[in-house]
């Protein structure tokens, strides 16, 4: 009687890939605890051959949500906050969805046009809003947003009391693509008053 070995590398693609999403993907961000790490990815199956480098690379990278940095924003997103930031250059245009904390009663760190450059054409933008005061600001911190175009998904959530209107009309303008197919029915000139 023969034992028979089954590789990693001989099964089916498909099942390849239902593997590196088993060990690659990281489970939605805990929006109650943000700080307590849950379930860990395992990178290493990314070191076991160039086949599995290539293969696993983009489901690592494409499926994750990132952490967008607060003031550097694209360029040095980290997968959770016990993770390091992703520091090498050639995967950066892999990441695809992200997520950003703005603060309303402070000044960003950045401006509309670092927004425009890091966020237009993503597959995903969450924006989580939030104050140190109830109503303690309005929602001149998320103008820096307006110039993001062609963003498939976008979620703006969080302390959005009085300005539900200017959230919404933000996100149909996010998912607005310059590139001649129109994501949202919404007029970009259609700009609402800040009371919802």
């Amino acid at each position: 009687m023969s034992s028979s070995k089954c590789h990693f590398l001989d099964l089916p693609l498909e099942i390849r890939l239902d593997i590196y999403a088993h060990l690659l993907l990281h489970p939605p961000i805990d929006k109650l605890n943000p700080n307590r790490p849950a379930a860990r990815i395992h990178p290493a199956i990314l070191t076991a051959s160039r086949q599995t480098h290539a293969e696993g690379t983009p489901v690592l990278y494409s499926k994750n949500m990132f952490l967008a940095h607060a003031t550097l924003l694209a360029s040095f997103p980290r997968l959770r906050l016990w993770y390091p930031p992703v520091r090498e250059r050639s995967v950066l245009p892999q990441i695809r969805r992200f997520h950003i904390r703005v603060r309303l009663d402070c000044d960003p760190a950045f401006d509309a046009s670092a927004a425009a450059a890091a966020f237009s054409g993503v597959d995903e933008l969450v924006v989580e809003v939030w104050q140190a005061m109830f109503q303690g600001a309005d929602h001149g911190a998320l103008q820096v947003f307006e110039g993001v175009r062609g963003v498939r998904d976008v979620k703006v959530y969080g302390s959005i009391t009085g300005f539900e209107g200017y959230v919404r009309w933000l996100e149909d303008v996010m998912r607005y693509d310059t590139g001649g197919g129109e994501r949202t029915s919404l007029a970009e000139t259609r700009r609402p008053s800040p009371i919802a």
